[in-house]
């Protein structure tokens, strides 16, 4: 059932609303027989947030300056000093044992991902070599995945480990 616009009642507003905008701050009454003189511009060029108080800011009211915000500068931050020298050291042989680990792992998975392959095609290759893949390869296979998964277990559980140590110790 489609719903027709046209039979909706209209709503009809007789009364006109009208807004005005009042200021909290007195003003002073401004005159339309008198010109305001444009501000000129600072040619000092100091650029944004300067210190420096040019010729112009000097005739603002007290009451103008009050609203803004003086800025302040501070000094950069800077990176804290949490190790030694030796702990820089044993961090330094970690990471690099750590790296030495990953290539050692990534190596293994290569060597699965191969004799997958060659697992998963030994069926449409010569009956000599299916016979050897079948003997030799097939055997390794499970227990070469088995290792993998427990070194990337074992892996993971000791840096978790290190790094609620880490934490332990803020």
């Amino acid at each position: 059932m489609a719903l027709s616009y046209h039979l909706l009642p209209r709503l009809q507003f007789t009364k006109t609303v009208r807004f005005t905008a009042k200021s909290q701050t007195p003003t002073e009454p401004s005159s339309e027989g008198k010109e305001v003189p444009p501000k000129k511009p600072s040619s000092q060029g100091m650029g944004f947030g300067s210190s420096a108080t040019s010729a112009s800011n000097s005739s603002v009211s007290s009451k103008q300056k009050k609203g803004r915000a003086s800025i302040i500068r501070r000094s950069p931050v800077e990176k804290p000093v949490l190790f030694s020298e030796e702990d820089e050291a044993k961090v330094k042989e970690m990471g690099s044992n750590e790296g030495a680990f990953v290539v050692a792992w990534l190596v293994l998975g290569g060597v699965i991902l191969v004799e997958g392959l060659a697992l998963a095609t030994s069926g449409f290759l010569p009956e000599k070599w299916d016979k050897l893949f079948v003997k030799y390869l097939y055997p390794s296979f499970t227990p070469t995945v088995l290792l993998f998964i427990a070194g990337t277990t074992a892996f993971g559980v000791i840096k978790y480990l290190q790094n609620e140590e880490l934490k332990g110790q803020k």
